[in-house]
This record gives structure tokens, sequence and C-alpha cells, in this order.
């Protein structure tokens, strides 16, 4: 698995507008549909499934991320989306914070053991303090993406 496989440049937000949970979520379904990775007619439908698991428990994981997800099945393959916020977004996050990175993924409700997977590697990443403060200080929306192929090249190497 890589994430560059799962994550469309078009669907990198470089700076999300969002202040809010529930705004960060549908500006990240509206740039899966923006790629081509979901259809429009269903952003409000998705936006509602990743709303119902936040219900759940908060994926602010704590240190300024959040990894929201959901399965649904108007959802094709394994999908996601990224999105940085420099001011912080409030997430209800496990230790109160702000979250600043956003790892989106949804999928189909019948892929549950790629929807584990790809929620582990992602989750491997970010446990990479170095990464994720490339991420937060990139310069632009090219520099995300360099950063996000180096780290499938990284993770690849480590085996």
């Amino acid at each position: 698995m890589k994430l560059s496989d799962l994550i469309d440049s078009k669907a990198i937000v470089s700076e999300i507008q969002a202040t809010t949970k529930e705004e960060a979520i549908k500006e990240l379904v509206d740039a899966l549909a923006g790629a081509g990775k979901v259809d429009p007619k269903d952003n409000k439908k998705l936006t509602a499934a990743l709303m119902a698991r936040e219900q759940l428990g908060s994926t602010g994981i704590g240190q300024g991320l959040a990894v929201p997800h959901a399965k649904h099945n108007s959802v094709g393959n394994l999908v996601a989306a990224f999105g940085r916020s420099k001011k912080g977004i409030d997430f209800d996050s496990l230790d109160g914070e702000p979250v600043h990175l956003v790892f989106l993924l949804l999928s189909n409700k019948e892929a549950s053991g790629q929807h584990l997977e790809a929620l582990a590697y992602i989750t491997k990443l970010l446990r990479d303090d170095l990464f994720c403060r490339f991420l937060k200080e990139a310069k632009d929306h090219a520099e995300l993406i360099d950063l996000l192929k180096e780290a499938d090249q990284k993770l690849a190497a480590q085996g």
C-alpha cells in the first residue's frame, strides 16, 4: 500500500479554510469529488457517514493529527484525501489541541480489510514526528506531494 496510490494529488488541500471538524470533512470530501474519486452527488451522504463515525469518538488522535474515516456503499475503491491547516481546526481531539494535518479515508463497506490496512499505514506514517513537522512546514502543494511520495519510499525501504 502507498499513500500515492490512495491520495490523488487533486485531493490534497494545502490550506484547509475550515475551522470546524464538519467543515474540514466537507472540504476534503469536496476535494475527493473534484479529483473524480467520488461522485459529487454523494458528498452529503459521505460527509454524514464521516460525521456519524465521529459521534462514536473523535478521530482527532492528538498532536495536531486527525484521521476521519468511514465506509459507504457509494465509494468504489479505497480513496483518501489529505489536508493541512496552518491555523488549526477544532476537531474535538483527544488532547484538546487544534488539528493541523487531516488524512481522510473512505472505502466501500465490503472493503474492511483494505480499510484497516490503510488506517494502519497512515497511523504508522503519523508516528514519525519529523514527517509530520515537514508536512506542517511545507511551502506549497508540490512540496506536500513530494513529502507524501518520500514517505512511501521510506516505509518501503524499511520493509
